[in-house]
């Protein structure tokens, strides 16, 4: 099943929200796409729902009736429209969407009285009765909904599924065009690989021989540096996906800090702030190292005082969010212009893709679509922040529902 986060309806959310905006004001309902597990994802942001659905939904029984009312509307037959009561009494109109691996949502818009002459206030009333609302309050607001012909609700429900086969297709054609990005870094990647390659377990062999003699001539620090390089080399040369777990890639974060620490001595402190439940998020592999080490070797190491690294994780909605900031030497406002020109440039995909804050928005863009990636804020003599967001994933490819909807 996929989610709302690589359904094209997130991918181009900045263009099917007016349309739904638009909709809804002409036909004066309240066109909502509504996700698999029920919740409104995507609202009119200049239309509110209907005071007879709000105060139902303010009632947790409600609620959780409207919900699954809301998740019904996603597993009907998405080859059509679809015009059914909801629990309380009101007309609900739901295309389906399926995805190449499934449903992935659903256009629904209910508030409904279809002028039909089938159902009276008594009746609908008697169908909330149990919730324990007040009668004359329900009564007044069920006589505001709005009342439809069965006809005009039919064509808008033809309007609705024409519009979202058009998004699935649009979609399919953005996931094709991102594949093939993907692919061709991958080649790339393969292809530098080749041109210098190493061998590992010589290397490896090399670091264990270095650091068994270090430790037999009394060398104290030396080999706590080897093997914190062995585990850093090792990260970088064993990386096979295209994402790893947050775990894996603190550890290699912690190796890149100690060494770094030890060169920088008393001059740099280190704050990492990112909670155990969070670590088993995928990441794409090396990302982390990569704006890690830029804060050290462009904004710390020409600082001359005590330099300041944080690394910080937080969940905001259904994204994880990273924060690298530095206390340095920061940036000028043309600086920062050319590096987030760059960044944010299509060609970018064209350019050799070094292990850099280049190569991170890259495969972020390749990976998640537009809206993920890397923001920088800079100030010259006053530090940088550079702040990465990726879809909140865990091992499985799923959201973590424990975090969504806090």
């Amino acid at each position: 099943m996929e989610t709302f986060d690589n359904t094209p309806f997130q991918q181009n959310q900045d263009i099917i929200q007016p349309v739904l905006e638009n909709l809804s004001n002409f036909y004066r309902l309240w066109i909502k796409y509504v996700s698999c597990s029920g919740t409104y994802v995507i609202t009119p942001i200049n239309k509110q729902q209907c005071n007879f659905c709000r105060l139902i939904r303010n009632h947790p029984v409600g609620y959780q009736r409207c919900r699954e009312t809301a998740r019904r509307c996603v597993y009907l037959d998405p080859h059509r429209h679809h015009l059914f009561p909801c629990h309380a009494g009101l007309y609900v109109l739901a295309v389906p969407l399926q995805g190449e691996r499934g449903p992935i949502g659903a256009l629904a818009t209910g508030e409904i009285r279809i002028d039909d002459g089938t159902v009276d206030t008594g009746e609908v009333l008697q169908k909330v009765a149990d919730l324990g609302l007040n009668r004359e309050r329900l009564s007044r607001y069920y006589e505001e909904v709005p009342v439809k012909k069965r006809e005009e609700i039919l064509l808008l429900g033809e309007t609705l599924y024409a519009i979202s086969n058009c998004f699935i297709r649009l979609g399919s054609a953005q996931a094709k065009v991102r594949q093939a990005e993907i692919e061709k870094a991958l080649l790339e990647s393969e292809l530098r690989a080749l041109s210098s390659q190493i061998n590992p377990h010589f290397l490896f062999n090399a670091l264990n021989t270095i650091q068994m003699f270090s430790y037999l001539e009394g060398a104290r620090k030396t080999p706590d540096i080897i093997n914190a390089l062995s585990n850093l080399l090792r990260a970088r040369l064993s990386v096979n996906d295209l994402l790893t777990s947050l775990r894996d890639e603190l550890e290699a974060v912690n190796s890149l800090l100690f060494i770094q620490k030890t060169r920088f001595e008393d001059r740099l402190q280190v704050v990492i702030d990112i909670p155990d439940a969070l670590l088993d998020a995928r990441v794409p592999a090396l990302s982390l190292q990569s704006l890690v080490e830029n804060a050290l070797i462009h904004g710390l190491e020409p600082y001359e005082g005590i330099g300041r690294l944080e690394l910080q994780a937080e969940v905001r909605g259904r994204d994880l969010i990273f924060h690298v900031r530095d206390n340095g030497v920061g940036m000028t406002p043309e600086e920062l212009a050319k590096i987030t020109g760059r960044l944010n440039r299509k060609e970018i995909f064209e350019e050799a893709g070094e292990i850099g804050m280049a190569n991170v928005q890259k495969r972020c863009l390749a990976l998640f679509g537009e809206g993920y990636g890397i923001r920088i804020k800079s100030e010259k003599n006053r530090g940088t922040e550079v702040t990465i967001r990726i879809p909140f994933t865990t091992g499985d490819g799923r959201r973590n529902e424990d975090f969504i909807g806090r």
